[in-house]
This record gives C-alpha cells, sequence and structure tokens, in this order.
C-alpha cells in the first residue's frame, strides 16, 4: 500500500493518487490555456477579416470597375488569414 499524503481540511489520499490528481489538473490546465489562445486568434482572425471586406467595399464604391480584382485579393487574403489560423489551431492543439 502506497504512503498516505495529508491534506488541510480534507481526508488523507495516497501519493498515487495525489499524483494522479496534480496531473490531471496540469493537463487541464494546459488545455485551457492551448483553448483561450486558439479562441483568441480565431477571433483576431475574424475581426481582420471583418476589416478586409470593409475596406473593399469602400474601394469597390471609389473605383466600380476595380471589383473584381477587389473580390479576389479580399477572398484570397481572407483565405490565407484562415489556413493561418486552422494551422496555429493544429500545432497548438497537438
Amino acid at each position: 500500500m502506497s504512503e498516505m499524503v495529508r491534506r488541510q481540511n480534507l481526508p488523507p489520499m495516497s501519493r498515487r493518487a495525489h499524483s494522479a490528481l496534480v496531473a490531471v489538473a496540469e493537463e487541464t490546465q494546459v488545455e485551457r490555456a492551448s483553448s483561450r489562445a486558439i479562441s483568441a486568434v480565431a477571433d483576431g482572425a475574424m475581426a481582420e477579416v471583418a476589416y478586409l471586406k470593409r475596406t473593399q467595399m469602400e474601394l469597390e464604391k471609389a473605383c466600380p470597375d476595380a471589383s473584381e480584382a477587389l473580390a479576389l485579393i479580399a477572398n484570397s487574403a481572407a483565405m490565407a488569414i484562415a489556413r493561418n489560423v486552422n494551422r496555429f489551431g493544429q500545432e497548438i492543439g497537438g
């Protein structure tokens, strides 16, 4: 039988159980931090794409003849942003 660990205001538990509990708590913290990071990057990317689309509309109003070229540029940039966010999520998420 493994040694017992005394805990303040809680019943004692084995060292093995305590170790497992600490490992789970640390892994949970890492997962939460990773989720927050991915969420923050995704939020930032959505804001950038929204800004890009607003700029596209303003430029199309100023120069209607360039609307196809502006749409191509904006859509290409939005796809690049989406790919970068996806790559970040894969790298952080494991």
